[in-house]
């Protein structure tokens, strides 16, 4: 708001927008409650579903998260926000603040730290403006039709507090009121989701009746002190987090005192070591050289014995008697077999000297294993913190877990309602499609891993196009580029197709490993590696290697051979199926171990996916069956047995917000699709 009394800090908060922070424009409510600016809610669903790709009808709430489906799912996305009422409760605060803080200033003057006296409210806007600024807002294309009011002349009759009579509105179906209560769901409804969700359920009453019993008192009274508990809890946490943030700054100067410590013991430690072997070096030189100086002088005094018996042997030779001549030659003959001599004993004594660096056998083996000073370990663990203060009140609790239809899980079964072929007329073996991928405006995508293919179906699952690859394929996921990523496990490559108006290959991607399974976490890409090092490859969309997840307990059969991954809706889980250990496991972003499934009846697990639950489906490549787990790690159902079909499941895909699904075969032309039902 313009102005900031003492009075409204009551709702500073409730009108101030999660996203922006600034004061809500058209409060647009969400199901789960949470109240956004109608423009930052669509900001925040573009940036959710259209920049991401994500073929699901629904968008997580910005602040708790909870997956929020659409009231109309034939909606542009583009206008998805408009789908959900205003929140009465906001918009009557926002007029209650106007209508009590008292001399308002124009809002858009004070961003120009200027104080200029309002004299217009836009309701749509939820801005004061002064009568230069009104002028300038009428005159915008996308003001003209918003409903501004004159302060000094309609504030009594249309700034006050609105009628609540949106409160009772369904959130779902927006000209309908709340009729009913459903006591299995523990959910408020209209007519039409008593009639489309709640059918089956047994205890669903009038609201009318359920107000002759309801205390609203009492259940206000325990509400606001739950509320307010959770409030102060959350204040506590912020605390801890507060310390947490002050020990890790402290942790950080503490190590790099002892990086800049260690680095210092290394370097004086190789400083002595350098020392030294320099001071070998040139005590070796030093006596190397004396002895090939010692060497040269010897040589020198034989060649001046030499020089002088030829200066006496030519002298005798010009001016000496025959007897002379005699004589000096008879001595030279000696002196000639002693130089002879002198020679090969000289040559027998003469070496060729050279130093060399004889370096360390360990150092290269240090050198190598030597790449850091050491690495930063952060510890996670739990924080010690009370418990949340909770005042309980009876409620009617299930017996077993329902679905949103309203029927028990464990009393729901697969039914098959019909089934296509996949066979074209140029595929030249039987038909193996490891993976399902759905698009946005009702398009399928069927990797065929016999007949190296990829298959795009449209509605009514009528063929629109095909690529034949160079390649087996395996798996494909959507990147957030809107590309398509396939993956070609025994060529080590990554191929990224183009899906605007028609498949077109746009690069290729290089792995270190066999890439089997794909998907798109929080901008990266997770690639199963099968059988070649039973690891986990981390992936930027570029191709560069991030980092290699493999479990500790690879080597002993517990976790071999993963092939399949998925992610839950909000990418906060991710499964992977691993077919040589018999097992799903379940990871957190951070790649711990969240849960570990396995059972007795489940062998060789291959596909995965999720329901709109978030409970989990898994296909039994050895097996022959389909199971149905909670999110808890819990079998609820087998779905699909070897005695119903007799063929090896593969893959499976959820159809987008429905209880239905469809499951590929091994060498099998048809995908056959099922209803879950009663």
């Amino acid at each position: 708001m313009a102005t900031s009394p003492p009075t409204e800090g009551r709702f500073a908060q409730v009108l101030q927008c999660p996203i922006c922070l600034e004061s809500l424009r058209r409060p647009t409510v969400l199901p789960c409650g949470h109240t956004y600016c109608n423009s930052c809610l669509q900001s925040h669903i573009s940036s959710k579903v259209i920049n991401k790709g994500t073929p699901q009808a629904c968008f997580p709430c910005p602040v708790c998260r909870a997956d929020t489906t659409l009231p109309d799912t034939t909606a542009s996305v583009d206008h998805w926000a408009e789908l959900f009422p205003v929140n009465s409760i906001v918009s009557s605060l926002q007029d209650v603040s106007v209508e009590t803080f008292g001399e308002k200033f124009c809002d858009l003057c004070l961003k120009w730290n200027r104080e200029t006296s309002a004299k217009s409210f836009c309701k749509d806007c939820r801005r004061f403006m002064c009568t230069l600024c009104k002028e300038y807002h009428n005159e915008t294309l996308s003001c003209i039709s918003h409903d501004v009011v004159d302060l000094s002349t309609d504030y009594d009759t249309s700034i006050r507090i609105p009628s609540l009579s949106t409160l009772d509105k369904c959130h779902r179906h927006l000209n309908k009121s709340i009729k009913y209560f459903c006591m299995d769901h523990s959910s408020l409804c209209c007519s039409t989701c008593g009639f489309l969700e709640h059918r089956k359920c047994e205890r669903i009453i009038p609201i009318n009746d359920m107000l002759k019993t309801f205390d609203s008192k009492a259940k206000s009274k325990y509400l606001e002190t739950n509320i307010r508990n959770i409030e102060q809890h959350m204040k506590e946490i912020i605390s801890k987090i507060k310390e947490n943030s002050d020990d890790i700054q402290n942790d950080k100067s503490d190590i790099l005192m002892q990086i800049r410590n260690l680095r210092a013991e290394i370097n004086a430690k190789l400083r002595k070591l350098e020392d030294d072997l320099i001071a070998s070096l040139e005590g070796n030189h030093k006596s190397e050289d004396l002895t090939l100086h010692n060497q040269e002088a010897r040589a020198q005094s034989l060649i001046s014995a030499i020089g002088s018996d030829l200066t006496q042997l030519d002298l005798v030779m010009t001016h000496g008697s025959e007897v002379q001549k005699v004589i000096m030659l008879h001595n030279m003959e000696k002196n000639q077999d002693r130089y002879f001599k002198a020679i090969s004993e000289y040559k027998e004594e003469l070496k060729y000297i050279k130093i060399g660096l004889e370096v360390n056998k360990s150092l290269p083996d240090l050198i190598n294993v030597l790449n850091q000073f050491g690495q930063i370990r952060v510890t996670r663990s739990q924080t010690k913190l009370p418990p949340c203060p909770v005042v309980t009140v009876s409620q009617p609790t299930a017996e077993t877990i329902s679905g949103l239809s309203g029927t028990p899980l464990k009393d729901r079964k697969a039914v098959k309602v019909s089934e296509f072929s996949v066979k074209l007329s140029d595929d030249t073996s039987s038909c193996y499609i490891s993976n399902v991928l759905t698009l946005q405006r009702a398009q399928y995508v069927f990797v065929d891993y016999n007949n190296e293919k990829i298959k795009v179906y449209g509605e009514n699952f009528q063929l629109q196009e095909s690529m034949k690859l160079q390649g087996k394929p395996w798996n494909a996921c959507i990147l957030p580029d809107k590309n398509m990523a396939v993956t070609l496990p025994y060529k080590k490559t990554i191929l990224v197709f183009g899906m605007e108006n028609k498949m077109h290959s746009v690069r290729e991607i290089k792995t270190r490993l066999q890439c089997w399974g794909i998907a798109v976490m929080k901008g990266q890409l997770v690639i199963t590696t099968g059988h070649d090092e039973h690891s986990i490859l981390i992936l930027d969309t570029n191709g560069s290697e991030i980092r290699t997840v493999r479990p500790n307990n690879y080597r002993s059969n517990e976790l071999l051979s993963p092939y399949y991954v998925k992610l839950n809706r909000d990418e906060t889980i991710i499964y992977i199926s691993y077919y040589g250990g018999n097992k799903l496991a379940a990871y957190n972003t951070s790649w711990n171990v969240l849960l570990t499934y396995t059972d007795q009846d489940m062998n060789g697990p291959h596909g995965i996916d999720t329901d709109r639950e978030g409970n989990i489906v898994l296909c039994g490549y050895s097996s022959f069956n389909v199971q149905h787990i909670s999110r808890d790690g819990k079998l609820i159902k087998t779905l699909i047995t070897k005695k119903e079909e007799k063929k090896v499941p593969v893959a499976i895909q959820f159809y987008r917000d429905m209880d239905r699904f469809c499951v590929t075969y091994c060498d099998c032309d048809v995908v056959k699709v099922y209803d879950m039902c009663d």
